[in-house]
């Protein structure tokens, strides 16, 4: 089955779009985290420091097709093609990392810099930096136009609350 990818840095509203969007359409919306919490692997939803990179490439990869298999619904996955490891570097993923899914579209969500990061501080009491958020948010709009362009996925860039009627036609 395919999935649409919606891709956004930390607190630039992917879950408050998500919820939005199962109102209006039926459809089930999941998060990579989630699914690499599924396979076994702890996560905290605070912290936003990831290890294991490449291991947790795999376990969301099997989770998600056993997903597929029970749900006969259109899937939206919440994910990143950027994240912070565990020392705080910005690392961007591999291209292989998607390899083996079917990725049908992409929705990049797209926010300014500063709400971001009072976002983060408000949600998660964690202070960023506001460099490293204009990296990594530049970082992930890059990488979502090149794999929607290498791999020929459409890709739909929502940085505007006006596109919510052509982001739900898109979807």
């Amino acid at each position: 089955m395919e999935y649409i990818f919606l891709s956004g840095v930390h607190g630039v509203g992917k879950s408050t779009l998500l919820e939005r969007i199962s109102k209006d359409k039926n459809i089930t919306i999941e998060s990579i985290s989630n699914l690499i919490r599924q396979a076994g692997n702890e996560i905290k939803e605070s912290n936003k420091l990831t290890k294991n990179i490449p291991n947790n490439q795999n376990l969301w990869k099997q989770e998600l097709n056993k997903k597929i298999l029970l749900d006969d619904k259109k899937i939206i996955l919440d994910g990143h093609f950027c994240l912070l490891n565990s020392k705080g570097e910005v690392v961007v993923l591999p291209d292989n990392t998607f390899e083996g899914t079917k990725m049908s579209k992409i929705i990049f969500k797209k926010e300014k810099n500063e709400i971001i990061k009072q976002r983060i501080e408000n949600r998660d009491n964690i202070i960023w930096e506001l460099e490293t958020i204009k990296l990594l948010q530049s970082l992930e709009e890059k990488r979502a136009i090149f794999f929607s362009r290498k791999f020929d996925i459409p890709l739909f860039i929502f940085d505007n609350n006006e596109l919510y009627k052509d982001l739900l036609e898109f979807i």
